[in-house]
């Protein structure tokens, strides 16, 4: 069997795969500080459900993938480890300087810088310099290098980030630089950036390896805590952790590449909607992953996951290949207030999974959006997770009451008012990776999972123009699916600017520079693989380069064919990229007169452990509904707000075919989808439910 654990703020999600396909899952609260002990909650859960102790379940278990929140929650609280920065002499300031930034505060034009994970008297300068070709300017200073880890070991300080200038090209001192601290610092943490992220930006670069130096350690402690004891619990094989770039790693390689896990369980659920879209023929897909405290946002554009090597965490930039998701503070848990302006806010402040939302009972007194979803008669007190968890509506109200009281309005308004304001949230960040990136949301298909996905996806695409939503099975613990579901990815990327000239020639030297950098990366990735005995019938190496026009900053990622590159493949390579960019930016856009340039190569190296999703099975003809079980007063409109009288349905009752029309309430036991009116829902062939927007 597979476990896939993904641990959220509010809920912590358990999948079990067996031997023959199936999924059998489970939700339990998530503990805070000590996350651990809700997975292990979680897998008393699925033994006892299973008919087994928690020993007999782990020595059954082939894998155990692990979606870990450790190094976000890590770098969000500014808990990590005191971490020393060494630089070349004279760049000390680099990390500190940072680019720059625009306020979002009461003051618009002030600029504001991060707040760095590095105290300034912390950063050290040596002497050394290697310059833009790989010559060797300088040589290390090895006496002043030894002097400052001494200095900084003296002080307290146990994990060290290593930043030279242009050690993406040589990396020779920066690795004589670990050497020495490991020989200095017997166990120590060291994070060198030809490691952690050989790429151009030096800020950039700078920041990636120091949030490995700040939150490795923590998370390295975490994991091997936990697979120490669940080993001794019986546990066959070492845990896994999932990374942001969609694939699970062992723990020494995500521990040393701490900031790969940023986006650990959001990137799962991208995974999972991949599988389901290739299963259903959908080639572009929103992935919608509504939660407790936030909701995340990925492309699928053209059957492939969109990736970046830019992101931020708390404006920490992060520089490593990762799926692109975008999270937003507006989740279950997001409370609602007055802001500045006394206009209704709601978020990014949430209620986690202590104290909660009101209605938890668990001492929250500020509305949350569950409490408005209680007042609109969207989620029954008396069946949340099925039955498991007994919300209190009285307190739902009384806390929205309080909020009406400053609003002005009366509690159903208000609580139709924090459901807007959520929406819209969502929205815009559904625009943002659409709209701003030159892509019609109407032309894709929303992915909604998440346990509160459901409530609000009719919603969110009436605002954005999308006419079908795929509510998946197992839609709560979407994400958690997608860790079982996930095979082995290393994603390795090095920089090296390489011209390319209008005409899509390239000078034979440059052509064998680029098949060498893609043989190392190819060797690395393979090494990886080789740790993991995946058979070589089972690897794939896949190429992709970031490029632009000459004298462009705004890069395009293009994929090439594995193996040697020839001439015609470069020509191939030019004429898919002004594809794309006439695509983007509308015809006559593309400038191949000016030529091009070649910025960055990634190789990911993937290890299937999934078999290919299979077809669909899908009913021949509709079918119609069961009778509802139940009906109650809640939101039927999500652009009037109009409450009524409406259907309550359970789904386990329906045969696939079986359509509703709105407005209408689907009741799982771990979550619910609201039809709303002008919308229809049906049930596939695997008992996903496709909700679909009338034409206007």
């Amino acid at each position: 069997m597979r476990i896939g654990v993904d641990i959220g703020g509010t809920f912590t999600d358990i999948v079990v795969e067996t031997d023959d396909g199936t999924h059998r899952t489970w939700k339990t609260s998530s503990t805070p500080p000590d996350f651990a002990e809700g997975l292990l909650d979680g897998v008393d859960i699925a033994a006892r459900e299973l008919g087994l102790d928690r020993g007999a379940l782990l020595r059954q278990t082939g894998h155990l993938v692990h979606g870990t929140t450790v190094t976000t929650n890590v770098i969000l609280t500014r808990t990590g480890q005191r971490v020393g920065l060494i630089t070349t002499r004279g760049f000390g300031d680099t990390y500190a300087i940072a680019r720059q930034y625009r306020g979002q505060e009461q003051d618009p034009v002030k600029v504001t810088h991060p707040v760095p994970l590095v105290d300034p008297a912390d950063i050290t300068e040596v002497t050394e310099r290697i310059d833009y070709s790989g010559t060797v300017v300088a040589s290390l200073n090895e006496e002043e290098l030894r002097e400052a880890v001494t200095r900084l070991h003296g002080q307290g300080i146990d994990a060290f980030a290593v930043c030279f200038l242009w050690s993406f090209v040589n990396p020779a001192h920066e690795a004589r630089a670990k050497e020495i601290i490991a020989e200095l610092v017997p166990g120590a943490y060291v994070s060198a950036s030809y490691e952690a992220c050989p790429i151009a930006g030096e800020y950039e670069r700078t920041s990636t390896t120091v949030i490995n130096a700040y939150a490795g350690p923590s998370l390295r402690r975490y994991a091997v805590g936990l697979d120490q004891r669940l080993r001794a619990d019986g546990l066959a094989s070492p845990i896994l952790l999932m990374k942001s770039d969609g694939g699970p790693a062992s723990i020494e390689s995500a521990a040393s590449t701490a900031a790969q896990t940023v986006y650990s369980g959001p990137a799962a659920g991208v995974v999972a909607s991949k599988l389901l879209g290739d299963r259903l023929k959908l080639g572009n897909l929103i992935t919608f992953d509504m939660g407790g405290t936030s909701t995340d946002v990925g492309i699928i554009y053209d059957g492939e996951i969109q990736t970046t090597s830019a992101q931020q965490l708390d404006r920490q930039p992060l520089a490593t290949p990762m799926i692109d998701v975008t999270s937003v503070g507006a989740g279950g848990g997001s409370l609602g207030a007055l802001a500045v302006d006394a206009s209704l806010q709601v978020g990014p402040a949430s209620a986690g999974a202590l104290p909660g939302p009101a209605c938890y009972q668990r001492g929250g007194t500020e509305p949350a959006v569950t409490d408005a979803n209680v007042v609109l008669g969207l989620i029954d007190p008396d069946y949340f997770l099925g039955g498991s968890i007994k919300l209190d509506a009285q307190l739902a109200r009384n806390a929205v009451t309080r909020l009406a009281d400053k609003v002005g309005l009366d509690p159903e308004a208000t609580a139709f008012g924090m459901f807007r304001v959520v929406n819209s949230v969502m929205a815009d960040a559904i625009r943002l990776r659409t709209v701003f990136a030159g892509l019609d949301p109407r032309e894709f298909t929303l992915v909604s999972f998440g346990g509160a996905g459901g409530l609000h996806c009719a919603a969110v695409a009436a605002d954005l123009g999308i006419r079908r939503i795929v509510v998946p099975d197992n839609a709560s613990v979407f994400s958690a699916v997608g860790l079982v579901s996930s095979d082995l990815v290393y994603s390795l990327a090095r920089s090296k600017q390489l011209t390319i000239d209008p005409g899509g020639r390239i000078a034979a030297e440059s052509l064998a520079e680029i098949n060498g950098i893609f043989a190392d990366l190819d060797a690395r990735a393979t090494e990886e693989l080789d740790q993991h005995e995946i058979p070589p019938a089972r690897r794939e190496l896949h190429h992709t380069v970031e490029m632009s026009y000459l004298g462009q900053i705004l890069n395009f990622q293009v994929e090439l064919p594995a193996g040697e590159l020839k001439n015609d493949d470069i020509q191939m390579l030019v004429k898919t990229f002004d594809e794309r960019y006439a695509k983007v930016y509308g015809p006559g856009a593309a400038a191949p007169e000016f030529g091009y340039v070649i910025k960055t190569y990634k190789t990911v190296g993937v290890g299937r452990i999934t078999a290919p999703p299979s077809g669909l099975e899908e009913p021949e003809e509709p079918r119609p509904p069961v009778p509802p079980k139940s009906t109650r007063r809640a939101l039927a409109d999500v652009r009037t707000g109009d409450i009524r009288g409406i259907s309550v349905y359970d789904p386990a009752a329906f045969l696939p075919g079986a359509c509703v029309t709105g407005p209408g309430i689907l009741e799982f036991p771990d979550t619910t989808v609201l039809v709303p009116t002008g919308f229809t829902a049906r049930l596939d062939g695997s008992r996903n439910v496709i909700v679909e927007q009338a034409s206007s």
